[in-house]
């Protein structure tokens, strides 16, 4: 008699370490699109960020993590959305900047259906052009989520971001103004909750689910809001993330963005020892440092966390 056992997991993490390890050695040598060898000085990066505090801070923690691994950096921060800084690295007006796995593969590939952290980060590698790379991502993640007012979720019993559709006539959306045309934002919420938002009701607000928005929510000028579930307004406003069963945000472990003519094993040397030790905690803890009347610059923020985790001196090989 034939037994089947249920197949473990680990086949699948072998298989994406081993292609993140054949990326690195691929782009460490060569032109990705075919040309010759690579030019120019591989440890001179110039370090991105997007246009929100988290994206800042982490941008800092790589830019002084390899500074002290004496990398030559320099800074381009508030880029603006993804639409923006992902051509910024693939035509080398940046080398680097932090993203985050499930929305760089919705960028990539709408069409996925890959959900689960291994999942996305398999088909993310698929997807990804040869001239962009990504290192191991951290264990720490911040998806998107919609939140809702306490006062919102008591008043029509919401727990699922299902349960807010059946209001969808009555609900103004706040959020990025890339959010009303992306799979992950109004686009995919209509296909798997049937939240059907009216362009009317859908107000933009380009803080990156910071103050503005959150304001925005709190004082009732928006129903709903686009917020990271890393934000410490959460918490602070008392603020209800509705439950996304059906995924329509996908895993968003935190990865570093690499062209891939600026990969080195030095390189991923150092941002996979920092992404080994950024938590989903500790993200919170970050952006909590930063924002509100008395914190601190992200520069700042993230020069504590180098020093409190050991990155202000050269990483040990």
């Amino acid at each position: 008699m034939i037994s089947y056992r249920k197949p473990r997991r680990y086949p699948l993490r072998i298989a994406i370490a081993l292609l993140l390890a054949l990326m690195v050695s691929a782009c460490g040598s060569s032109n990705p699109l075919g040309g010759g060898e690579v030019s120019g000085d591989l440890k001179s990066i110039k370090v991105g960020s997007a246009d929100f505090t988290e994206s800042k801070i982490l941008a800092e923690i790589y830019a002084q993590a390899l500074e002290a691994n004496g990398f030559t950096v320099s800074r381009q921060f508030g880029i603006g959305s993804r639409e923006t800084y992902i051509p910024a690295v693939r035509d080398h007006s940046i080398d680097l900047i932090p993203e985050y796995t499930g929305n760089l593969l919705q960028y990539f590939d709408e069409k996925s259906p890959a959900t689960t952290p291994d999942a996305v980060l398999l088909a993310l590698l698929k997807a990804l052009p040869g001239d962009l790379s990504i290192l191991y991502p951290s264990p720490a993640e911040d998806k998107d989520t919609l939140a809702v007012s306490q006062a919102t979720a008591q008043r029509w019993n919401l727990k699922t971001i299902a349960d807010l559709a059946a209001h969808s006539a009555e609900v103004k959306v706040g959020a990025p103004s890339e959010f009303q045309s992306r799979q992950t934002g109004l686009v995919g919420l209509k296909e798997k909750y049937g939240l059907d938002i009216a362009p009317a009701n859908f107000i933009a607000i380009s803080d990156g689910g910071g103050p503005a928005t959150v304001q925005a929510l709190t004082g009732g000028t928006v129903t709903a809001a686009n917020i990271f579930s890393t934000s410490p307004a959460i918490e602070q406003s008392k603020l209800v993330v509705l439950e996304d069963p059906k995924n329509a945000f996908l895993a968003a472990n935190v990865v570093p963005l690499v062209s891939s003519q600026k990969m080195s094993d030095e390189l991923k040397t150092v941002l996979d020892a920092v992404s080994a030790k950024l938590t989903t905690q500790g993200l919170i803890e970050l952006n909590t440092s930063v924002e509100g009347n008395r914190g601190v610059d992200p520069d700042e923020a993230a020069r504590k966390w180098i020093a409190d985790n050991g990155f202000d001196k050269p990483v040990q090989k």
